[in-house]
């Protein structure tokens, strides 16, 4: 691992060592983090005085604690096994609490699919000999990481999760119909969750196939992130469901309480593909070929023609 990996940099899919996609470290993303976790906490300081904050919530939170802890025994895996396992529990812990309403089913059914696929895809790039020297490295970037960081590193992501789920919750709580927004939001979620398990595998297969080489076929011949443009339309799926949620509620302090946590990930992804472009070119851009390749994809967006 390079000196980078001191900034302690690391995406939700739990990489380090780059400067990209930091959920916290260096840069805007940094100094963001805390300000949305703020914003969370006094959006349920306000619903637990309007009493709207129920005894689910809670058990949401409490849940998302368990599962963050993670962090110390391994800060980065928080930011897969432990979003993963949030999606599936707190998702389920809704549904099986609250009431499985056909929105709800719909959204917390694709949000369980994702963590079930996140969790799965972590574990099989975790125990694969190719993954073994960034392994090393993070778990001694984890031997490092002062335990006040971990703390705080558990106490926002448990935030983050909980929040996450809310959009979930706040459709099982009203019983809600699959609205247009809902269906809307929902289509959107499955793509994204689809174009990112497609290009996951792919970018894993091409890493296993050629380790010092950019990934240039499948999706990627024609975008040059299409993981990252999965997870930002998973997202923003959730994000369209949150807003129909929040419209059957009245609006309100519903608002930043389903908006926050996908609003977040969504800034956090396109710092990602920011910072992976720089890396990238960091790394290939003396080549031709690579030069090459970039005049015929797009970043997110795919260029249909070169």
């Amino acid at each position: 691992m390079s000196d980078e990996s001191s900034t302690i940099a690391t995406n939700h899919h739990g990489r380090t060592g780059q400067r990209h996609g930091i959920a916290i470290g260096e840069g805007q993303i940094r100094r963001i983090f805390p300000v949305f976790v703020l914003a969370m906490w006094v959006t349920a300081g306000v619903l637990v005085a309007q009493g709207r904050w129920s005894a689910v919530s809670t058990v949401l939170v409490v849940e998302a604690l368990a599962l963050c802890a993670i962090v110390f025994v391994n800060f980065v895996w928080v930011f897969n096994f432990g979003y993963a396992a949030a999606a599936v529990v707190l998702n389920a812990t809704v549904l099986g609490l609250e009431g499985a309403s056909p929105a709800a089913l719909l959204v917390g059914g694709v949000l369980v699919l994702y963590g079930i696929r996140l969790f799965a895809f972590a574990l099989r790039r975790l125990r694969h000999p190719s993954f073994a020297a960034r392994a090393a490295g993070v778990r001694s970037a984890h031997r490092t990481l002062p335990m006040p960081i971990k703390v705080l590193l558990w106490l926002q992501t448990s935030t983050l999760f909980t929040f996450h789920a809310l959009t979930t919750y706040t459709l099982a709580a009203t019983d809600a119909a699959i609205s247009v927004w809902v269906a809307i939001g929902a289509a959107v979620m499955a793509s994204g969750l689809g174009l990112e398990t497609i290009a996951d595998l792919q970018k894993q297969r091409g890493k296993e196939r050629a380790p010092q080489r950019w990934v240039d076929r499948g999706l990627f011949s024609r975008s040059r992130h299409p993981n990252y443009l999965g997870e930002i339309s998973l997202q923003v799926g959730l994000l369209v469901c949150a807003l129909g949620s929040a419209s059957a509620l009245g609006w309100g302090w519903v608002v930043p309480a389903v908006v926050l946590a996908p609003t977040y990930i969504v800034l956090l992804m396109v710092s990602a593909t920011t910072g992976a472009e720089l890396a990238q070119a960091q790394r290939y851009g003396d080549d031709p070929e690579f030069e090459a390749y970039v005049g015929r994809t797009g970043a997110l967006l795919p260029r249909l023609r070169s």
